[in-house]
């Protein structure tokens, strides 16, 4: 599968994206990306077991909210989408 990182989160992955395998939900997939990344990247998505407020993690083009939570399986061909929290004006 392939994880794609955005704004912030670009710069602290130093990457655009990932191939993953080996995970079977988005919350086992992010509580790892954490203890990869560190302390800015759990600061910036996870809170609890949930997602930090305003942060947003679509897999396949759909928010986990109107899936499966932290629940929802992934697959082979899975497309994460991970999003921190933004500020506009």
């Amino acid at each position: 599968m392939i994880v794609k990182f955005y704004a912030t989160l670009r710069d602290i992955t130093g990457s655009r994206e990932k191939k993953v395998e080996g995970y079977e939900t988005v919350g086992e997939l992010l509580k790892d990306l954490a203890k990869t990344y560190g302390r800015d990247f759990e600061r910036l998505v996870l809170k609890g077991d949930g997602l930090v407020q305003g942060a947003m993690v679509l897999v396949n083009g759909t928010h986990i909210a109107h899936l499966q939570g932290f629940d929802t399986p992934l697959g082979k061909d899975s497309v994460v989408d991970v999003f921190p929290p933004v500020a506009g004006g």
